[in-house]
């Protein structure tokens, strides 16, 4: 698809147009007007002019060609325009009207309606509920948006269009620019994968950031970012992560949102960097802004003040990934022939509150040469003898040499600075809490220790396959699940004869029942026949006297379906399951199992197709690693079989997509074998 003409049209046709300045259509005039020269066409058949222009009754009446045509109109009235420019041959549409399929049913049938026409005249359509669009390099102002942007080297999009216009806004009074904006709105054509797909290869685009509040078409976007993150950054400001953010999102867009923790799992595979603030998404537009891209690891504190400096040592110290750069003696011993005796050579260097500016030039110019040094946080707190403009003048050189991010910290005192901020192309951060805080962030996302929650409770009336189903179904994937089903007390004799000899264990079989120790579901150690009865009927008294939490539909009362029956096993207790999400597909799970599963979390989540490397990544991230490894002399599981494991598991939920879930918990793992004790696989 190619969207040139959308970002940089020669002609444009307003259909909504107005002369009133209270109405989006005067705005969408005035903004285009303001940019390059371009044929304009307002279309309203109210005024013979509008803004000087020549206003049409229709677009049918206008002779000239027109590659891009915006509509703001009642809901009601943009199907029969859009039939209108679809015989006009006009390929791009952007709809900024509202009252579509986030007002409800009748205007889901509305959205329905221009989804089919677009269709139809083969239309490239933008919105409806939309801004509209910016481009600073074609000069393009094609929204409602107050003012341009300037031009830089980040890509804006936005599920949101409020959330957009208070990026642009808040932008252009700290002088940092943007290559384009795109408010998506409801997407009922072009979508957040479309543009991506764009700016992957726009050369005015070195860093994305996107507002989302759900995905179109989740494998997509990964392979698609996967991609695009090799070569630039991708940052994602997610909503909808809480239950009743979810409710937000369908009433804002008429959209459901990927679980939180599964759309973590699938950003982290695609190198995505996703921030959970306003603020952090703001202060990454700050870092790309200054031309960082990359992780900076080892960082070096300046500061005329000790009480800043401290803090921001600390930020650094208690973080998960940085550190504060050891400083080579050679380093020190340069510091010590500029600085005062007072003044701290260490990391962080201390320069004290009566430096000008000529002793942080002094400084940096020894700290810009120092190779254990990755990035430079310049604090300065306004003083009797402070020169914060002059320094933030030479802040500027020294930037060029390597990565200087200010932390100027003040008011009116540090006001003239900030101005020159915008003039050599740095930003101040305020806070050195937000510099480390997006630092850290950045170089944790390649690595980070995602802790997805653990595998939710079924779906209301979802059925549970039965044992010897789901024994069957494993069986044809290399799966080995060892017991026999029993349905009825009659049925022990048979099973307790085959696996005579050995402890046995007996697990309660229902549907209602999820975790069989909370319902004392669970015997172990039983060596005969008679202590089997027992226990069955220990079991069933047990759940008959639980409360009904019933998956079934008009349950009053937990149903026991059977009981299994297996030789006892020995060792670190393992989950591994999947979870079908909407967005991605199976979901696969690895971590410590057991009864501690709910209470730890301590699980690592990859999206289907999960090979051997990428089954290797999860069991390192997750906290019970060691334990797996062996401590004090412990032998370590063995991990072939676990992968072999993983895998396999993947390769049944691609194949299966009746299945919604698989929940084998626990895996016995010792250091020559894996056996599944427990196994529930869930199918619509």
């Amino acid at each position: 698809m190619n969207l040139s003409n959308l970002f940089n049209p020669k002609s444009i046709a307003v259909i909504g147009a107005s002369p009133n300045k209270d109405k989006v259509g005067y705005s969408l005039v005035k903004n285009l007007l303001a940019g390059n020269k371009r044929r304009i066409y307002p279309v309203n058949p109210g005024y013979k002019k509008i803004l000087n222009l020549p206003s049409f009754a229709s677009v049918l009446d206008i002779k000239d060609k027109i590659d891009l045509a915006l509509i703001a109109l009642r809901a009601d009235i943009v199907p029969q325009v859009l039939e209108e420019c679809g015989k006009k041959k006009i390929s791009n549409v952007i709809i900024i009207s509202s009252g579509f399929k986030e007002a409800g049913k009748n205007g889901l049938e509305l959205e329905e309606k221009i989804k089919s026409i677009a269709k139809k005249y083969k239309i490239t359509l933008l919105g409806p509920n939309c801004l509209g669009i910016i481009d600073s390099y074609s000069n393009l102002n094609a929204s409602f948006s107050t003012e341009m942007p300037l031009k830089g080297n980040i890509a804006f999009v936005s599920q949101s269009g409020a959330l957009g216009a208070a990026m642009l806004d808040w932008a252009k009074n700290r002088n940092i620019g943007f290559s384009k904006f795109i408010s998506l709105g409801n997407e009922a054509g072009l979508t957040e994968i479309d543009f991506l797909q764009y700016l992957a290869n726009d050369k005015n685009t070195k860093a994305i950031l996107l507002y989302l509040e759900k995905v179109s078409d989740g494998k997509k976007f990964m392979r698609l970012a996967k991609k695009i993150t090799r070569k630039k950054p991708i940052v994602v400001l997610k909503a909808g992560r809480s239950a009743k953010g979810i409710a937000a999102v369908a009433s804002h867009t008429g959209s459901l949102a990927p679980e939180d923790s599964v759309f973590a799992a699938a950003c982290r595979e695609s190198g995505i960097i996703t921030v959970d603030s306003i603020r952090q998404f703001f202060n990454f537009a700050k870092l790309f802004h200054m031309d960082i891209f990359k992780p900076l690891k080892r960082i070096a504190v300046l500061t005329n003040g000790g009480g800043p400096s401290v803090i921001a040592a600390d930020l650094i110290d208690l973080s998960k990934s940085l550190e504060l750069a050891s400083l080579k003696n050679s380093t020190k011993t340069a510091l010590k022939k500029v600085l005062p005796a007072m003044a701290a050579i260490n990391n962080p260097v201390d320069i004290i509150g009566d430096a000008l500016s000529d002793r942080y030039a002094k400084t940096l110019n020894i700290l810009t040469k120092e190779k254990n040094i990755d990035a430079i946080i310049a604090v300065l707190t306004p003083q009797m003898m402070t020169q914060a403009e002059e320094t933030a003048k030479l802040l500027g050189e020294f930037a060029k040499k390597k990565p200087i991010l200010p932390v100027f910290i003040g008011g009116q005192a540090i006001y003239k600075a900030l101005l020159e901020f915008k003039k050599n192309g740095l930003v101040n951060f305020g806070d050195s809490r937000d510099v480390v805080e997006i630092l850290d962030v950045m170089i944790q996302h390649n690595s980070k220790e995602l802790r997805s929650s653990h595998l939710a409770s079924p779906v209301s009336y979802l059925s549970l396959l039965d044992f010897e189903e789901t024994k069957k179904l494993f069986s044809n994937y290399g799966i080995s699940l060892e017991g026999e089903f029993v349905k009825e007390k009659s049925g022990l004799a048979s099973a307790i004869n085959k696996f005579g000899g050995s402890a046995m264990a007996m697990k309660v079989v229902s549907l209602d029942v999820i975790h069989k120790t909370e319902f004392k579901g669970v015997k172990l150690d039983i060596k005969n026949l008679v202590e089997a009865e027992k226990s069955w009927d220990e079991i069933t008294n047990s759940i008959k006297a639980s409360r009904s939490t019933s998956l079934r539909a008009n349950a009053n009362a937990l149903e026991i379906d059977g009981m299994i029956i297996q030789p006892m096993a020995k060792g670190k207790e393992i989950i591994i399951g999947m979870k079908r999400d909407k967005t991605f597909g199976p979901v696969i799970v690895f971590g410590m199992g057991g009864i501690f599963t709910e209470a730890l979390k301590d699980v690592s989540s990859r999206i289907a197709p999960v090979n051997k490397p990428e089954a290797q990544k999860m069991f390192g991230e997750i906290k019970g690693y060691p334990i797996l490894k062996g401590l004090r002399g412990e032998k370590s599981v063995d991990f072939a079989k676990l992968e072999n494991l993983i895998v396999s598991v993947s390769k049944l939920s691609l194949e299966h997509p009746e299945i919604q879930e698989i929940d084998l918990n626990p895996v016995m793992a010792t250091e020559n074998e894996t056996k599944i004790v427990d196994a529930r696989v869930m199918t619509n």
